[in-house]
């Protein structure tokens, strides 16, 4: 999972790692992604760790990814 790979070397608590995982499962469910291999999962990653900045709450994190890749 292309997440795992960004969040790898990290300094995220478990909790915020858990945080930042659902999140981007979120994005995909809500942009019917299934592959992970396809390489918009990887931008997506990056976005979610980039969206973070201190706040890991999932539901915000999600939001913040999906307002920036309709703009």
């Amino acid at each position: 999972m292309p997440i795992n790979r960004l969040l790898a070397g990290n300094a995220f608590s478990p909790e915020q790692t858990r945080e930042l995982i659902d999140a981007y499962e979120a994005v995909l469910a809500a942009l019917y992604l299934t592959d992970r291999a396809d390489p918009i999962c990887e931008l997506i990653a990056k976005h979610v760790v980039e969206c973070a900045e201190g706040d890991f709450d999932r539901a915000s994190i999600r939001d913040r990814v999906l307002a920036k890749l309709m703009t």
